[in-house]
């Protein structure tokens, strides 16, 4: 059988033939063949003389040489080229470039230039890419740290914010100076509190507080001591009215205002001679008071919004406690007055 130029073309190009060694066990059998081919003509012309069991035995010796030949090429270029290669193409398919350098590559000692030049190439690679990733790695550090930083400090401004936000919310609807509800939220309750009077024709009772003499107490013994003094009535007042339902507000200067829903006119004037009765226990000596009361005192005028006495609106009630204070004020103070 002879192998054809052609044939060994499509052996070499063909897909089992795709790999270095299988092309170059084809190529050192067409050498082989070639060989055998010439030594054949070579003897073309001594095969008349020679018998064909002598031409037989000849080719069969040419053929174990080319054999013999290239199985001692096969294992040179299997260890000097195929190995090698075969583990550079390993460890390219197992590079992993999130991995630290030193275990990228194995380092290849010996062998042919070549592959030390591919070999310092791979090095070079590495290099490369490790310092280009610790760089990256760095950078992305970096910018973890400042978005932590930023994150914690936007935190910090919202919590500001919105202690800030409570803080003004508190200080719209409460007094600074006893910590009771302002005018605002007085009004405010106020009117919630009438329509639902109104609306489920139940009791609302108001009262309006004023110190005695206050004016002339804190001109003689100042400031600090008149705050201390409207302290102590918000805390009174507080003892007094626990209610969820009840409010106490600070109206302005020595002006207080109670809402007790649910209250009729003599369970507030109760509660409120009870408070006035306290504040006498305290004896708090009045520099500038009366003959007849050297203490501070406290007068109140109270209304009360029933079924059988109804008020037109939130400000008639308030109005009337106002003309009940008046009353009191002009009876001759610390005393009660009841709206007409």
């Amino acid at each position: 059988m002879k192998l054809s130029p052609r044939l060994l073309r499509k052996a070499l190009t063909s897909p089992a033939g795709a790999s270095l060694k299988t092309r170059a066990m084809l190529l050192m059998l067409s050498v082989g063949l070639s060989g055998v081919g010439l030594a054949s003509l070579i003897r073309s012309h001594h095969e008349a003389s020679l018998g064909t069991d002598q031409v037989l035995g000849m080719a069969l010796q040419d053929l174990l040489l080319v054999l013999a030949v290239g199985l001692v090429f096969m294992l040179l270029l299997e260890n000097a080229l195929l190995r090698p290669l075969r583990r550079l193409a390993e460890q390219a398919h197992a590079f992993d470039p999130t991995q630290p350098p030193p275990s990228w590559l194995e380092k290849q000692d010996g062998g042919p230039r070549e592959l030390q030049q591919i070999n310092q190439a791979f090095e070079r690679v590495q290099q490369s890419m490790g310092a280009q990733l610790r760089r990256e790695q760095n950078r992305a550090e970096q910018l973890r740290l400042e978005v932590e930083q930023r994150s914690l400090a936007l935190e910090q401004a919202r919590l500001a914010l919105e202690s800030a936000q409570r803080e003004l919310a508190s200080l719209s609807r409460h007094d600074a100076l006893t910590g009771l509800a302002n005018r605002r939220e007085f009004d405010d309750a106020l009117r919630r509190e009438f329509k639902r009077a109104q609306r489920q024709q139940g009791l609302l009772a108001l009262a309006v507080l004023d110190l005695d003499h206050f004016r002339a107490y804190n001109e003689a013994l100042g400031r600090e001591a008149g705050d201390a003094v409207l302290r102590q009535m918000a805390q009174l007042l507080a003892d007094r009215f626990k209610r969820d339902t009840d409010l106490v507000a600070r109206l302005g200067g020595e002006e207080f205002g109670v809402l007790l829903p649910g209250c009729d006119r003599d369970q507030a004037q109760d509660l409120l001679e009870q408070l006035r009765e306290a504040l006498a226990a305290l004896a708090i000596p009045h520099p500038k008071g009366s003959a007849t009361s050297p203490r501070l005192t406290l007068s109140v005028g109270l209304a009360v919004f029933r079924p059988a006495q109804t008020y037109l609106s939130p400000q008639a009630l308030l109005q009337a406690a106002d003309e009940a204070l008046y009353v009191a004020k002009h009876a001759g103070r610390d005393r009660l007055s009841l709206a007409a």
